[in-house]
């Protein structure tokens, strides 16, 4: 009777010790000091997921130019179309010149703007994925349209920002 009662006041004492978690590695026995406690990795349970801090926001940029002249001004990094124009068009009328438009909008790219010496400053601008690409093709652009001499004033590309949570 005592040897069962020793028993089992031993296993009720051990019990709690063979239900509890460990992480060890592979062939090691729980309560080695190469184990760790259980961080539920043992369960199987699969890790929670990166939760964002952010989103990056596209932007816009605008070219503009005003009649009888041959200036450009440009915007960029703006949140909307209507607010790169604006920023464009208020730099030409900033700088005293009158029936200023924006000639020229562009979302997430580069622009390069070629002008010509044997033709109007604005003969080609375009946009691209990136600077090289744009400065090519304005070059193309500027003389397909006749210009002699072209070369890029202008080159810029709109940068994404970034808005945290």
């Amino acid at each position: 009777m005592f040897r069962s009662a020793l028993f089992l006041s031993f296993a009720l004492l051990a019990a709690p010790l063979a239900f509890a978690q460990t992480a060890c590695p592979g062939g090691v026995a729980p309560g080695s000091p190469q184990c760790g406690p259980d961080a539920g990795t043992s369960r199987g349970a699969p890790p929670a997921p990166p939760r964002p801090t952010g989103e990056w926001i596209k932007t816009w940029g605008a070219i503009a130019h005003a009649d009888n002249t041959n200036e450009a001004w440009a915007s960029t990094g703006m949140l909307s179309k209507e607010a790169a124009e604006l920023d464009a068009v208020d730099q030409c009328q900033s700088a005293g010149f009158k029936n200023c438009a924006a000639t020229f909008t562009y979302r997430n790219q580069c622009v390069a703007l070629a002008s010509s010496r044997s033709g109007p400053l604005l003969s080609g601008t375009v946009s691209a994925v990136d600077i090289p690409t744009a400065e090519s093709e304005a070059i193309k652009l500027c003389r397909e349209r006749g210009g002699a001499q072209c070369a890029v004033i202008y080159k810029d590309c709109t940068e994404p920002k970034f808005r945290r949570y």
